[in-house]
């Protein structure tokens, strides 16, 4: 299952790449069987949150990516992808019964940093993709935003999508719940 999930997750980015749009996923929770401990209350909020919000236009501008974002589900994550025009883009999902325990987060490098008042886990060249960062954010034991920058497929400038992904997770972090 975690290969397919990879693989997915994999080939989005590829496409992405070639075409020039945010890739349209983030890492999926776990496959372990636990559920969350509580559905009501357990987002802390941020179900009321609109993924394409997050970001105003002149922050959207400012990152260089093209207003507006464009609304997605990919699988539980509620999320916006933002692009530039061939040069990947920025993804941010919503997961309201994930937490970061519960995220399959795996990348050539994994930090455990803060963003604004929140824990978040850093993650470079998710999935072996040297072109995908992601800043996967804790709002609660139970609910995150996952923020992903990419550049095109061919890029391995991992410092890049590093920088696009922790300025958009900089600007989401206050409007969070």
């Amino acid at each position: 299952m975690k290969r397919i999930l990879i693989a997915t997750i994999g080939l989005a980015a590829l496409t992405a790449g070639c075409t020039g749009n945010a890739i349209g996923g983030d890492p999926a929770p776990t496959s372990g069987g636990s559920a969350p401990t509580s559905s009501s209350g357990s987002a802390s909020g941020l179900e009321a949150v609109k993924p394409c919000d997050l970001l105003t236009e002149t922050e959207v501008s400012g990152l260089g990516l093209t207003y507006p974002g464009k609304a997605s589900q990919v699988g539980t994550s509620d999320g916006c992808a933002w692009n530039i025009s061939g040069n990947g883009g920025l993804r941010a999902g919503i997961r309201t019964e994930s937490g970061l325990k519960d995220l399959n987060l795996d990348g050539d490098k994994i930090t455990q940093t803060k963003i604004g008042k929140y824990d978040a886990t850093k993650v470079e060249a998710q999935d072996g993709a040297k072109n995908i960062c992601t800043f996967a954010i804790g709002v609660s034991e139970s609910s995150s935003v996952v923020v992903i920058g990419n550049l095109t497929a061919t890029s391995e400038d991992t410092a890049a999508a590093c920088e696009r992904s922790s300025k958009a997770a900089e600007l989401i972090a206050p409007k969070l719940p």
